[in-house]
This record gives structure tokens, C-alpha cells and sequence, in this order.
């Protein structure tokens, strides 16, 4: 809550939350009920202060998009949505996986590479957009570079594609 409030006087419009790792002896159920409690407490001041939460698909507890709409969909505030980092699923199928969330995306972090079944292929950006696009998705778009290319080289000629699929 208390960067909620300092976001709001910095002038953000978003803060990316996480929902962590399941600890040791407990069960998912108790851990997303904890969850969806402190988000809804988040919710009000986000309300307060103008600024949007976004919680991240970041492994843990939010490793597939059914265990992250299960603890978005039970926190009825138009102030939670989610980060869609699409490089976070290790799933067979990350592009569905994307689809799946797309539609409460507030911002997304869009990734060069993809993980289907645990293993890394360069990220067909093309369909992530298209995937983005076909969900109204309408806001914040920030590439997050983490391959082994030379990001000297590599992110100019990755902005230049997202620009390109974006229409901007």
C-alpha cells in the first residue's frame, strides 16, 4: 500500500505486484485466498491513488494462467489487472497461455524468447501482437530483452519490429 501511495505521487499509472511461491507445508487454496484478501486491501488504495495494480504471470503461485485468473477474477476492482510477461509460461502452448490472460492485460512486457515446455525458441512477436490486439489490449507495451545477442544490436532491431506490428 505504501508504493501504491508513493507511485501516485510519482505520477504512475501501474505497479506490477507478484503473488510469490506456494511456501513449504501449505496448501494453493490457502495460499491464494491470502492472495486475493491482501489484493483486495491493495485494491482500495490503489482506488485512492489513481494507479492500476498488475500482477505478473511470475512462476509460483501464477505459473499457469488458470492458477493467475484464480486469484484475478475473485477481486472485483477495476484497479487489478495483470502484467502479461510473455516469457513467463513454461507451458506447452505459452502463445494460448497469452491468450488466456490477454484479455485483463493493463501492460505488458513482450519477450524475444519463449519457453514451450521448459525450452527457449525466439518468440514469433507477430503472434503476440496479434494475440494482444485481438484482446483490446490497450496499454503499456515494453520490450524486456534477456537473450544472448548483443542487446546493442538486438533491441533496436526488436523495437523497430514491435513498432512495426503495433502500428506506431
Amino acid at each position: 500500500k505504501d508504493w501504491v501511495a508513493r507511485a501516485g505521487r510519482a505520477g504512475a499509472k501501474t505497479v506490477r505486484i507478484f503473488a510469490g511461491n506456494l511456501p513449504k507445508g501449505d496448501t494453493l487454496a490457502d495460499a491464494q485466498k491470502r492472495v486475493v484478501a491482501a489484493m483486495n486491501q491493495c485494491c482500495e488504495a490503489a482506488e485512492r491513488h489513481g494507479v492500476l495494480l498488475a500482477l505478473e504471470n511470475h512462476g509460483g503461485i501464477t505459473d499457469t494462467p488458470e492458477h493467475l485468473l484464480e486469484l484475478v477474477k475473485p477481486v472485483n476492482s477495476k484497479w487489478l489487472g495483470v502484467n502479461i510477461d510473455t516469457g513467463n509460461f513454461k507451458t506447452a502452448d505459452p502463445y494460448a497461455d497469452i491468450a488466456k490472460i490477454a484479455p485483463y492485460g493493463v501492460v505488458s512486457q513482450v519477450k524475444t524468447e519463449v519457453y514451450p515446455g521448459g525450452k527457449v525458441q525466439e518468440a514469433d512477436l507477430a503472434k503476440v501482437v496479434k494475440i494482444l490486439k485481438g484482446a483490446n489490449f490497450h496499454g503499456y507495451v515494453a520490450l524486456e530483452y534477456e537473450a544472448k545477442e548483443d542487446p546493442k544490436v538486438a533491441v533496436p532491431k526488436y523495437v523497430k519490429e514491435l513498432r512495426k506490428l503495433i502500428g506506431g
